[in-house]
């Protein structure tokens, strides 16, 4: 009759605090643990990879003093890391109720304090929190916050709705119309364009009195820049209308947007989506520089346009009397679309880093 080979036990790490207690389980590539806590002993059984290799370990710890019989763990790639919560808050003199050290239990030097150091740490923390406190109590309170906040709720509601019109409309009509549905983008989606261009106006309001803290010079970059684009090279030449490119302005425009206000209406009731965060400030790296590129193309193309209808130029007074084509505008324009480029990329690229940078650092 076989034996039952005796169980695994993994090598474990410990730290306290006057409220906690740490423990990390030197286990790789764990998955599902059974963590739990019964009579003020903590059972850990596992399938992961340890001294032992790839195989089951387990190990159970009475503690000192009564604990709260709900553990938080976080598995890593490398590791378990458990902490418990006292059920008092004081110092222990060791982990277990044995007075022996159990032969997988060291402590945990990373996180090692002795008491005197937890002291001060705690009262560090408890200063911290006071002064918060205290700033929090002096800076003079908005009577009008939750009014701003269900404004720019609605604000972004709106845009994200209308630009989900826009996007889903013209997904539809390229899956049944194909290429065709290139030449009469601005006839079919144009009104709605125009709607949501026109509201955008209220961003760079928005960013000017400090309803939000985006900086002002990139959101103003961004709307005149769209707005000339739609109302004045598009919006005016009829020849222009028909042009493909302008598929590509209204899609990526859309693209972008669709993931932009949401995350907005969702930040302004405190609710983030990781995902969605994500996309946000990702998404935007090939497309930004896609929308611009079509938008240089649209210049590029009214160029000619402008210069044989003569529209929007004019001349000069006596004694000049020379004619200044709107063309020559255009010309500057496209030039000045690079440094408007430019700006708001910069501006995004350091978005992105503070909303994801940091996140990236940790994992490491």
């Amino acid at each position: 009759m076989e034996r039952p080979s005796p169980s695994l036990t993994p090598h474990v790490h410990w730290a306290q605090r006057h409220s906690e207690l740490y423990l990390r389980v030197e286990l790789s590539d764990v998955q599902s643990p059974d963590i739990a806590i019964a009579d003020n002993v903590l059972h850990f059984k596992a399938q992961g990879r340890g001294a032992k290799g790839d195989n089951v370990y387990e190990f159970q710890l009475a503690f000192l003093e009564p604990v709260k019989p709900h553990p938080v763990y976080k598995v890593t790639q490398r590791q378990v890391n458990i902490t418990v919560q006292k059920k008092e808050s004081n110092w222990w003199e060791r982990l277990t109720k044995q007075e022996k050290r159990p032969l997988f239990l060291a402590p945990d030097f990373d996180r090692w304090l002795d008491e005197s150091d937890a002291e001060m740490e705690l009262k560090a923390k408890e200063e911290e929190r006071i002064n918060k406190i205290r700033i929090e109590s002096r800076a003079p309170k908005d009577p009008f916050r939750q009014l701003k906040r269900g404004y720019l709720f609605m604000y972004n509601l709106v845009q994200f709705l209308g630009f989900s019109w826009i996007f889903v409309n013209m997904t539809v009509r390229l899956f049944i119309l194909g290429k065709d549905s290139f030449y009469d983008t601005f006839h079919t989606i144009a009104d709605m364009m125009y709607f949501c261009q026109t509201l955008a106006f209220l961003e760079i309001l928005n960013s000017l009195v400090g309803i939000v803290r985006s900086p002002f010079i990139p959101s103003l970059f961004q709307v005149l820049g769209r707005n000339f684009v739609l109302f004045v090279v598009l919006g005016n030449v009829e020849e222009m209308q028909s042009k493909a490119v302008v598929f590509f302005i209204f899609y990526f425009w859309s693209i972008i947007e669709i993931f932009r206000y949401p995350f907005y209406m969702l930040s302004c009731i405190n609710i983030e989506w990781k995902l969605l965060t994500w996309i946000r400030y990702t998404i935007w790296i090939p497309l930004y520089p896609l929308g611009a590129l079509a938008e240089a193309v649209s210049l590029i193309q009214a160029i000619p346009v402008f210069s044989e209808t003569g529209k929007f130029s004019f001349m000069l007074p006596y004694p000049l009397s020379t004619t200044i084509k709107f063309s020559f505008f255009l010309q500057i324009y496209l030039i000045t679309l690079f440094l408007g480029v430019f700006t708001n990329f910069r501006h995004l690229y350091k978005q992105r880093r503070q909303h994801l940078g940091s996140k990236k650092r940790k994992m490491k």
